[in-house]
């Protein structure tokens, strides 16, 4: 089994997920104030992360633990540090120069990487910065790891079970074939000679400084697009479960380990070129609060730039069951709406594999394993690079099929495999519903999925693509209107939240259960401090104005869909 996770440090992830998901509707109402609209495809460009207003608390409050490692040494460290403000990154960078270093700046998530020839210097002189949110270590994630047509004589099962059981080819007719929706497959690259992907890629990046290009070394990278987009009708043996959806192959690994830097340039890269989807078939486990706000940015970024996060859960349920990210930072807890997508693997017959990871942030699963627990042989079925030992050979597992051409196919089991699964459906559902926002896409698909209520092993159940098409084509998508006033007295401001009545589109549900959220950002619509949110009736609140730049003012109403309306009430400065 060529395993999506594999452990990397001894210590639990303990409360990781509430430290990097915040609130779905907190994140939905301020992405409605930053920018009106529930359609990704009405953004010109990448917005940057809302970093919080600046404040004088130092680093050490918020990663003290991951500080003192850091400092342990004079050892030259590979660090991430991470800014309060964007308007600190110049700051930051020459104080990263001044130690020795060369800093790459993500200016979209408001983080810096740099090779620093001493960490306990770092520490010294980063650890009182007022303009440093954290410092962690720049750390390691690993791989979660038509001739074919036809049953397998050996199982009896069609080579492409894994295809039919989530109901692929009923969702790919409803919609014409495909999505207009673009996959980033963040991974070990892609073979793009091999036949089943002619016409299927979008674009290619290599996320690794100085690497020169797309070519998968391992294996696993062109794997995991098969799932996705490998073409149906040419004869061959694929069969992606989004028909001719195009993907971006952006390689961050060359040996299926991922660090940290590589992959957020991968994410900052797949926002920036308009990928609507970003599968990563990876894990890693042991990171505290403390150890991977980095990679939380980053996808707290692509969901404010309505990116939908799909990740593996992890393969190490039998090795102490970890929590491993980014899959716990993209769930929701028990069932609730998160981020992105946490995804389990299940067997033929719908059962949870027992080496995926089963926890609070599972969202739901998909095929990923054999009907045999003891034999990794006739996993899920797909594509293989012309050239390469792929690792699953290595674990006993030497299937590889020939088809036309010389194409390469092969066997694997693993979450890794589950995940492209679910990331090409949800093209497909969006395609059904354009108006969509990512978080909704992951809700129709946990709505949607096989299951009788959340369970900690396979979420909401087994995704099932016709239903989430039909699913989609009745979601409530249609916002309510924000309604208030604000009304000045001297240097108070008193705003009034009036009642919003949901509404939605002629057929489609309703969604209703609608809450109420006050902001007021200080530097003149830069950022926003919440005042009052999650109110589930209208209010009135007395606001100071504070400072020498003007204060706006925002409400916000959001419907149980996360459906956000905004409307700024007033503009203010102090007299």
């Amino acid at each position: 089994m060529f395993l999506c996770a594999a452990p990397l440090l001894a210590a639990p992830l303990l409360a990781a997920p509430a430290q990097a998901s915040t609130d779905v509707l907190d994140r939905a109402a301020l992405r409605a104030v930053l920018g009106p609209g529930s359609a990704r495809a009405s953004r010109a460009h990448a917005s940057p992360l809302p970093l919080p207003e600046r404040t004088h608390a130092s680093a050490a409050a918020a990663s003290a633990g991951e500080l003192a490692r850091i400092a342990r040494s004079d050892a030259p460290r590979s660090l991430l540090v991470g800014v309060r403000a964007h308007s600190d990154m110049d700051a930051v960078a020459t104080t990263l120069r001044a130690l020795g270093a060369e800093p790459e700046r993500f200016e979209l998530t408001g983080v810096l990487a740099a090779r620093v020839p001493s960490g306990a210097a770092a520490v010294a002189k980063l650890r009182n910065d007022p303009r440093v949110a954290f410092v962690e270590r720049d750390r390691r994630l690993r791989a979660a790891v038509e001739e074919f047509d036809r049953p397998d004589p050996e199982t009896g099962l069609p080579f492409t079970w894994a295809y039919d059981a989530v109901h692929a080819g009923q969702a790919l007719a409803a919609v014409g074939g495909g999505s207009a929706r673009v996959v980033s497959v963040l991974d070990t690259g892609l073979d793009l000679s091999h036949p089943e992907f002619t016409g299927q890629v979008a674009r290619t990046y290599d996320a690794i400084p100085a690497g020169g290009g797309v070519t998968d070394f391992v294996g696993h990278g062109t794997f995991v697009t098969g799932l996705i987009a490998a073409l149906d009708g040419n004869g061959l043996g694929g069969k992606g479960v989004a028909g001719s959806t195009k993907v971006m192959a952006v390689r961050a690994s060359t040996n299926g380990n991922f660090d940290l830097s590589d992959l957020i340039r991968g994410i900052e890269f797949s926002v920036r070129a308009g990928a609507d989807v970003i599968n990563m078939s990876f894990a890693g486990d042991g990171f505290d609060p403390s150890g991977a706000l980095a990679l939380a940015r980053a996808l707290a970024l692509a969901f404010d730039n309505y990116v939908l996060s799909v990740a593996a859960a992890g393969n190490n349920a039998e090795n102490g069951n970890p929590l491993e990210v980014p899959a716990a930072f993209l769930g929701g807890r028990r069932g609730g709406i998160g981020i992105g997508l946490s995804v389990a693997a299940t067997r033929p017959d719908g059962s949870p594999a027992s080496f995926s990871d089963h926890n609070d942030y599972v969202s739901l699963a998909a095929p990923g394993a054999a009907a045999n627990p003891d034999d990794c042989h006739h996993g899920v079925f797909s594509t293989l690079p012309a050239s390469t030992s792929p690792p699953w050979q290595e674990d006993g597992c030497p299937n590889v099929f020939t088809g036309a051409g010389g194409a390469h196919y092969a066997y694997a089991e693993g979450t890794s495999f589950a995940a492209p699964i679910v990331s090409g459906l949800a093209a497909v559902v969006w395609q059904a519903e354009r108006r969509l926002a990512p978080e909704q896409v992951a809700h129709v698909l946990m709505r949607s999925a096989d299951g009788s209520g959340w369970n900690e092993f396979t979420g909401a159940g087994v995704v099932d693509g016709e239903a989430g098409v039909k699913l989609a084509r009745v979601y409530d998508v249609r916002a309510p209107r924000a309604r208030g006033r604000a009304r000045r007295r001297g240097n108070r401001v008193r705003v009034t939240v009036a009642r919003s009545r949901d509404r939605t589109f002629a057929g489609d549900e309703l969604a209703g259960h609608v809450r109420y959220w006050l902001r007021v950002s200080r530097d003149g619509g830069r950022s926003y401090k919440v005042l009052a949110r999650r109110r589930p009736r209208p209010f009135s609140k007395n606001v100071p104005i504070r400072g020498r730049r003007v204060n706006e003012l925002v409400i916000s109403a959001c419907d149980r869909n996360a459906n956000c309306g905004a409307k700024r009430v007033g503009r203010f400065r102090r007299r």
